[in-house]
């Protein structure tokens, strides 16, 4: 009797074990899981977020370049695409870093140009990882510009 009892403790014992181990088994797997898609739930909205920012650099810039050349023979399309741009600009650009990009078109100075409107909205966009580049780092192209360089004029 007394060896009956035994094993029956034993197999009360070993089920009870088996079935501990099942459950933590369980509850770290569906934390394995939990913490992956937290992961990848963070993962995708950076990705979201990268691509925002190189939609709204890209307006930026195409504002920037539109606005430049145009001039009194340029076409309505060029006056209204420029138009659009301004207007979807001036929705999320904080105040100051519209003002000081609608200054570099049409009255820039050597404080307030197209290059430091580039580096605010660098900033703006990238925050902490907009790095060290200056207005004076970034390329611009004209013709010419090469022969100017290397003559020294």
């Amino acid at each position: 009797m007394e060896v009956l009892i035994g094993v029956l403790s034993s197999l009360a014992t070993t089920g009870l074990i088996s079935i501990l181990i099942f459950l933590a088994r369980n509850l770290f797997i569906e934390r394995l899981k939990l913490m992956l898609q937290k992961e990848h739930s963070k993962f995708l909205d950076e990705l979201q977020w990268n691509r925002k920012v190189q939609e709204q650099a890209s307006r930026v810039a195409e504002y920037m370049a539109l606005a430049r050349r145009l001039e009194e023979s340029s076409s309505k399309s060029d006056y209204e695409r420029a138009n659009q741009l301004s207007w979807e600009l001036a929705m999320w650009l904080p105040d100051e870093i519209y003002m000081q990009m609608t200054t570099a078109i049409g009255q820039p100075n050597q404080d307030v140009n197209e290059f430091s409107v580039v580096i605010s909205v660098r900033k703006l966009l990238l925050g902490g990882k907009a790095g060290n580049l200056g207005p004076d780092d970034i390329a611009q192209h004209a013709p010419g510009i090469g022969k100017m360089n290397r003559s020294g004029t």
